[in-house]
């Protein structure tokens, strides 16, 4: 394995990790424009520095890479996340509605179509180059589908892990607003913040990425523009980690150390499937 992919990988997963926990106290705030300090914040109920069900439920999506095919992918998915329920934090309606969990009445008109199949698959495209579009969109499609019906959802969820193969291979050659194409309109910030609408998110999260510099810049962004926060800033801030690599200078955050990365211990192993099937 190249100790720089290998590096590079780690960093990446670091960063949606770490995105994902400093995004969750600033979760469905409403947009503000009081600027969000770059600290990791404590939250009521929930653990110092620990993540959410994203970063969880992104490494068990990971971790089905070394399966023989799509389909029995999605098969191992949903297999291990029946057996990780007690200990993810902040399942969403769509996840829950799929594990026969009952789910929020307010939220039910939200089952299939949320952006967990775009947030949990997008780190999926680290393992793919770009000319492996048809291998990757059908494992991408098969992951999503054992969640989402929603068309809407599983092509953001393409689309998603069509960016991260890109940052790997081209760093920020190409603009994400040029991966994207005309697929996904302009972010425009509204007063509720960024919903869980998948095209509303991945909307949200080029914006993040073509406004910030670093991947601090990015976490800080994608909170203030409110609403999921915390899936905006960890998809956001790994992209930027991804594409501009040291230079995304996401090493250097003060606050790292305070991530409760005993939490991930399977990170190690997800970033060995990644690059493994990256070289294959």
């Amino acid at each position: 394995m190249s100790i720089d992919l290998a590096s590079r990988v780690t960093s990446i997963f670091r960063a949606y990790a770490a995105g994902d926990a400093f995004g969750v106290a600033h979760e469905f705030v409403e947009a503000t424009d009081t600027r969000v300090e770059n600290i990791l914040l404590e939250k009521e109920g929930w653990p110092y520095g620990g993540v959410s069900d994203d970063t969880m439920l992104t490494l068990l999506t990971v971790l089905t890479l070394n399966e023989e095919n799509p389909e029995a992918a999605a098969e191992k998915f949903l297999s291990e996340l029946r057996l990780a329920v007690p200990h993810l934090r902040g399942l969403g309606p769509t996840t829950k509605a799929a594990l026969g969990l009952e789910v929020n009445a307010h939220e039910t008109h939200l089952v299939g179509m949320t952006n967990g199949a775009m947030m949990r698959c997008a780190l999926v495209g680290l393992a793919f180059s770009t000319a492996q579009k048809d291998d990757r969109d059908a494992l991408v499609r098969a992951l999503a589908s054992a969640t989402h019906t929603f068309e809407s959802a599983i092509s953001c969820a393409q689309i998603g892990a069509s960016l991260f193969s890109d940052a790997l291979e081209n760093g920020d050659s190409n603009s994400v607003i040029s991966i994207i194409g005309n697929q996904i309109p302009k972010w425009e910030k509204g007063k509720k913040g960024v919903s869980l609408d998948p095209i509303e998110t991945l909307s949200a999260v080029a914006y993040v990425v073509e406004n910030s510099k670093t991947t601090a810049q990015a976490y800080v962004l994608a909170c203030e523009l409110g609403g999921d926060a915390d899936t905006v800033a960890a998809l956001a801030g790994a992209l930027i980690t991804a594409r501009k690599g040291t230079d995304s200078q996401f090493e250097n955050i003060d606050w790292l150390a305070d991530i409760a990365w005993e939490e991930i211990p399977t990170m190690g192993e997800a970033v060995e499937l990644v690059c493994a099937r990256r070289m294959k």
